[in-house]
């Protein structure tokens, strides 16, 4: 919020790119540069969210919604507001370890959207309004920076000494605190060589057979699930060749704040 670096982002949003509201649902693809084969595909959540975590390679993302095109022609750059880090349909290249997928992705509208108009009686976001506070707030910050700087040269008191240790304690926190890992890793003690795919999969504890999330590990064992904060059935699902599915694992996890699971889990 006060701009000393850059956010880490863990998930990309689809957004209107006139009135930056995000959209959902969406249709959203990871595609592999090389095969043209479709890696992961999901549906934006309400607040626009989609999140792929993917290996090092190649890959190109594909974004449909009715009454929306893609890629925009209106916003140009890398920046658009709150909205950094844009994608307009080029292909990408991930290197070294499996990364989240981070793009911010504008759509242009080409009409009137009942889907979208509906939601703001229900759930508005206000993005020009979260710009203007940042802003605002970064603004403060530095201000009240530098007279605590003019102070401390000028007038050597305790007031002083003791602004001055609070902003020493807000950069220390920023550059030094460790951030918080997003992503869950599954470790096997049994071969996992029959199963050509493995699904983690989440559903409420009172309904087990209704999965309302779930996604494919990858080679390392990672995998990337956002959900809100509660608590879940966590199922680890294999699939051999023929489609048939075996319980690898089932346990309870909880999910916090940060609505995702970042647990380790061994099977």
């Amino acid at each position: 919020m006060l701009g000393l670096r850059q956010d880490r982002m863990y998930w990309g949003i689809v957004y209107d790119s006139v009135s930056k509201q995000p959209l959902d649902p969406v249709i959203v693809k990871l595609v592999d540069a090389r095969t043209g084969d479709v890696l992961q595909s999901l549906v934006t959540d309400i607040a626009g969210r989609y999140n792929f975590l993917a290996y090092p390679g190649k890959f190109k993302i594909l974004v449909k919604k009715s009454n929306y095109s893609f890629p925009s022609q209106k916003i140009k750059g890398n920046r658009d507001k709150l909205y950094s880090n844009l994608y307009f349909g080029e292909f990408f290249e991930l290197t070294g370890d499996s990364e989240v997928i981070p793009f911010n992705i504008p759509m242009d509208p080409q009409g009137g959207d009942w889907n979208q108009q509906a939601k703001t009686r229900f759930v508005n976001f206000h993005p020009a309004t979260q710009y203007l506070i940042s802003r605002i707030t970064g603004l403060l910050f530095w201000f009240i920076f530098i007279l605590v700087c003019l102070n401390l040269y000028r007038a050597r008191t305790s007031v002083t000494y003791a602004y001055a240790g609070f902003y020493l304690l807000v950069f220390l926190l920023l550059f030094i605190a460790p951030r918080p890992r997003m992503w869950g890793q599954i470790a096997s003690q049994i071969s996992t060589k029959n199963y050509s795919r493995i699904l983690v999969e989440l559903s409420y504890p009172e309904m087990p057979n209704v999965v309302v999330a779930k996604t494919e590990i990858l080679q390392d064992g990672k995998f990337f699930l956002r959900i809100n904060k509660g608590t879940y059935l966590l199922v680890v699902r294999g699939y051999d060749i023929n489609g048939a599915s075996t319980v690898l694992k089932a346990t309870k996890v909880s999910v916090g704040s940060l609505q995702v699971v970042n647990k380790n889990l061994v099977i």
